[in-house]
């Protein structure tokens, strides 16, 4: 516990029972500090859903005056005060602007994680690109630290390789955890069998929303390439408005894939237990989070090279990694995992668990943000 207790803002979009990077994030973070003695209160969005509660923290879920995909209004933000910093997780369109207002009008710090990028196609881009290029980037100027997922995503990241090059002592890696406890390794014949998996099946799960927001995540590209792969039966973990959508795809492309829907955190962690491997495709990812939690469930991975995913998983090793945004590469690396039999599997996974278990956790990402945070107040 520390010696003085601070008061601590955390802003974010999405928030469990809505399940995704940046609010997990938050959730965990929010957590493992208020386990160390501070104040936090969570000010997020209501989703539909039950919603759980970090232990120890306040969470205040408000009904957005007007939503954009994940991006809620919530005017009430502007209006913070009385806390000794304000931490805003980015991106959050509507949310920075009120975080930097309170900021602004009561002289509290703001302290920003920049999670990822905005990013679609056509107009949408258009304008995530102009909000980007204005409100984003002036959140980001007014923030008395920055912190990054890691030094390599800062550095490719054209907003951020901005502000890095203008001032680099703002900069703070705090990296993603996993919590080793619930996500471990096991088995779950049990479970297989409850989804209809045959037990000699090699099965490769995927984990991410099912909606416009997670497209990056490319859930298509997985069920492409499961449909080459001989032997292996896809595990799509996480549902939305867009799963009949990748169910016609898969029965159109003959994949096998069974489609498990929205989990628990904690179910989440048994149906990767239930998968051999963890397929994650992604062309836009600043560290997943996912990757942690298989790697700490005993699966090794198979991932695309990107900053985010590489500085955590070798390859070779840990896994395989394939080009981003490359079907035949993620094919190829799908079959040398299919190849390299259970024990092969089983030799990387336990590496993998080794080195997540050893490098990464939320309590040691809260004395991390303890450090930031005492530096700006």
């Amino acid at each position: 516990m520390s010696a003085e207790r601070l008061r601590i803002a955390q802003v974010v979009a999405t928030f469990p029972p809505y399940y995704a990077g940046s609010g997990n994030a938050c959730f965990h973070q929010a957590q493992a500090l208020a386990a160390r003695g501070h104040e936090v209160e969570v000010f997020t969005a209501s989703y539909p859903g039950v919603p759980q509660d970090p232990a120890g923290v306040r969470t205040h879920r408000y009904r957005a005056r007007l939503r954009l995909g994940n991006a809620p209004f919530i005017p009430q933000l502007a209006l913070l005060d009385g806390f000794d910093v304000i931490h805003l997780h980015q991106p959050f369109i509507f949310g920075a602007e009120a975080a930097l207002a309170a900021s602004l009008r009561t002289g509290t710090p703001l302290v920003s994680s920049y999670h990822n990028e905005l990013q679609a196609p056509g107009v949408k881009g258009l304008l995530f690109a102009g909000y980007d290029a204005t409100v984003t980037r002036a959140a980001l100027r007014r923030s008395a630290r920055l912190t990054v997922l890691s030094m390599e995503h800062a550095r490719e990241a054209p907003l951020l390789a901005a502000e890095l090059a203008r001032r680099p002592h703002a900069f703070a890696p705090v990296p993603n955890g996993v919590d080793v406890e619930t996500f471990h390794p096991a088995a779950e014949p049990e479970l297989r069998a409850a989804l209809g998996i045959a037990p000699t099946a090699t099965v490769g799960a995927f984990c991410a929303k099912l909606d416009a927001a997670h497209l990056t995540k490319r859930p298509d590209l997985a069920i492409a390439a499961a449909a080459r792969v001989p032997g292996l039966t896809l595990l799509v973990i996480g549902g939305g408005p867009l799963q009949e959508r990748f169910e016609a795809q898969a029965a159109e492309a003959g994949a096998r894939v069974v489609f498990a829907g929205d989990q628990r955190h904690d179910e989440v962690a048994r149906h990767l237990r239930a998968a051999d491997l963890l397929v994650m495709p992604s062309t836009l990812e600043s560290f997943g989070i996912v990757q942690l939690e298989a790697m700490a469930c005993g699966l090794p991975v198979v991932i695309s090279d990107l900053p985010g995913a590489r500085g955590v998983s070798r390859d070779g090793e840990h896994g395989v990694h394939v080009a981003a945004g490359d079907l035949d590469d993620l094919v190829r690396g799908l079959r040398a995992m299919v190849s390299a039999g259970s024990e092969g599997r089983r030799r990387m996974g336990a590496a993998a668990r080794a080195h997540v278990a050893e490098r990464y956790s939320w309590a040691r990402g809260a004395e991390l943000l303890e450090a930031v945070y005492r530096e700006v107040t």
